[in-house]
């Protein structure tokens, strides 16, 4: 009687392999490019970053890390142009080359 029941479940088995296999396909849809900006959109990005930061004004920030976008709110402390980096009042920091947008969020 064991054995029948070992048998009976034995073509289950092979779909175990397929986990993976549907994983990677997961994976591989769900896969996204960094856009390429223009120069004027750097150009932009650029102005909205140097004025965000001398009125201290708050800002919302699209960016794109590990081929996900992801949405950042904060206010920028600190410009590092040597690194090319931004560092916010919570101590998080974004490189340039990740953000795609910039939105000033006006005082309300």
């Amino acid at each position: 009687m064991n054995n029948r029941n070992e048998i009976k479940w034995q073509p289950f088995n092979a779909l175990i392999g397929a986990e993976e296999v549907i994983r990677e396909l997961q994976i591989k849809r769900n896969y996204k490019q960094m856009p390429i900006l223009s120069e004027d959109e750097l150009l932009n990005l650029e102005v909205l970053i140097k004025k965000a930061f001398h009125t201290k004004e708050k800002i919302q920030v699209v960016y794109f890390w590990k081929n996900q976008f992801y949405t950042k709110l904060g206010f920028i402390k600190q410009i590092d142009v040597n690194q090319n980096k931004i560092f916010f009042d919570d101590n998080s920091s974004l490189y340039f080359e990740q953000m795609l947008k910039i939105k000033l969020l006006s005082s309300q």
